[in-house]
């Protein structure tokens, strides 16, 4: 009678416990996809929007899957002044850092970035301190789709 009372627990418990198959969904950060011509959205200075001050409209950032990347348009402040160079991130999975190369070897820039994404796009934040480092300016982006 004393086994039956000590092996019924223990069967029903590894029998409920064996029984459910309880199933985790493990969401795994999507590698960033960068690589897209991209317009600016909202520039802000300091923590204040300046989006209308900025002549940005026809200002691209060309970022290409062979890690080069183009400018054109308007020249308005930004990390790099040449116009074509390779970009790299720190971290392809999890980037915080988007580093400039120019062509013309003056060195690399590197500004931090954000990728959050807004009504189901993927949008780009560099933030960076041309110059004058009292100065801190964040550009917006959005891919262009043709």
């Amino acid at each position: 009678m004393l086994v039956q009372k000590i092996w019924l627990p223990v069967i029903l418990m590894v029998l409920v416990g064996t029984s459910c198959t309880i199933k985790k969904d493990v969401y795994t950060e999507p590698v960033k996809d960068l690589d897209a011509l991209w317009r600016i959205q909202n520039v802000t200075r300091n923590s204040v929007d300046i989006t209308q001050f900025v002549d940005s409209a026809g200002f691209r950032l060309t970022l290409s899957n062979d890690n080069t990347y183009t400018l054109s348009g308007n020249n308005i402040p930004f990390l790099v002044s040449d116009g074509t160079g390779t970009w790299s991130t720190d971290d392809p999975q999890y980037p915080y850092s988007l580093t400039f190369k120019p062509t013309d070897g003056a060195g690399s820039f590197a500004g931090s970035i954000a990728t959050p994404a807004s009504k189901g796009e993927r949008t780009l934040s560099i933030t960076f301190s041309p110059g004058c480092r009292s100065n801190t300016y964040i550009y917006t982006f959005e891919k262009v789709t043709q």
